[in-house]
């Protein structure tokens, strides 16, 4: 059976309920509202190896240095063929995210893309869903 993991924040939370929505094998989840990438590290992380996960970390933090060290920090935990990285909406988050996802040769999937009420979370999921499922 294919494992997958959707680990992060409320970003994550609503693509996990979309995706187990329309995917029948249902992947394990570890997000929460407001998680930041300093909780996330705290979180008793899962040890089996997945052959895919979805990251949305990062919108609640603040774009420094540090988030950076503990994005690495997160990703080398996770034992994972394949990372999809969500863009946060805000632009030097996003860069962030992105140059970590980089470093391990990760996929990343802009959450720009989507519209977005807040500019934090999309306003569709349902999209953000089809979106990722159609790059499997």
């Amino acid at each position: 059976m294919f494992e997958c993991l959707i680990l992060g924040d409320s970003t994550g939370l609503g693509t996990a309920r979309a995706i187990n929505a329309r995917y029948a094998a249902q992947c394990d989840v570890l997000a929460a509202e407001r998680a930041s990438a300093h909780q996330i590290l705290r979180w008793r992380l899962p040890i089996k190896r997945y052959g895919a996960s979805i990251f949305a970390i990062g919108s609640n933090d603040a774009a420094t240095p540090r988030l950076a060290e503990e994005l690495r920090a997160i990703r080398a935990r996770i034992a994972t063929r394949r990372v999809i990285w969500l863009l946060p909406y805000n632009r030097h988050r996003a860069y962030i995210v992105s140059s970590v996802a980089a470093t391990y040769a990760d996929e990343t999937l802009d959450l720009l893309r989507f519209p977005s009420r807040d500019r934090v979370h999309p306003s569709s999921y349902g999209l953000v869903a089809k979106t990722l499922l159609q790059s499997d």
